[in-house]
């Protein structure tokens, strides 16, 4: 197996491109095992994640049935931190951010779809999901059972083919596919 070319960031900062290459590989050996879990979470809920049962249990007083919705939550949050910790590494890697910029996760997926790791319409679908994770987080009280629901869709759905792209920039060096 050839080695990938040289991440744009190698050029001017070797050290910082060692350190960002390892976490990039420390989430990608991550991830399936936590994509697993999650989908595992998820046929809890009936083979096709059936959204009434999962209801039941959002609404629940029972904590186990709280607990069995806890872990699609908890799994849409890790592997959503997971992708965008990628997205942001990658850009770093490729020259389209510096290292202390803020974190943005809307600005990191258009720049993915942008430089053409992923498409603008997984971009979109991938937009929709950080709006979800975002009122999980600051708003979560008024989160419901449906707008949990579908974002563990969308992650289960999404993940798998941005984790293929991903893979595929991570091998031809972080250059853009435009």
């Amino acid at each position: 197996m050839t080695p990938p070319p040289p991440a744009p960031l190698e050029v001017s900062d070797p050290q910082r491109a060692r350190t960002l290459k390892r976490k990039v590989l420390d989430r990608i050996t991550d991830v399936r095992r936590h994509l697993n879990a999650l989908q595992a979470a998820m046929a809890a809920f009936g083979e096709d994640f059936d959204l009434d049962v999962f209801q039941r249990e959002f609404d629940s007083e029972d904590p186990d049935e709280l607990n069995r919705v806890k872990a699609v939550e908890r799994g849409v949050d890790q592997l959503y931190n997971y992708m965008v910790e990628l997205a942001a590494f990658g850009l770093e890697l490729a020259g389209e951010r510096r290292r202390f910029d803020e974190t943005n996760a809307r600005h990191d997926l258009d720049a993915l779809a942008r430089l053409g790791v992923i498409s603008r319409e997984r971009a979109a679908r991938l937009q929709r999901l950080r709006e979800y994770r975002r009122l999980f987080v600051h708003e979560y009280a008024s989160a419901t059972a449906a707008q949990v629901h579908a974002a563990a869709r969308i992650l289960a759905d999404e993940l798998p083919p941005f984790y293929r792209a991903y893979g595929e920039w991570v091998r031809t060096g972080f250059r853009a596919r435009r």
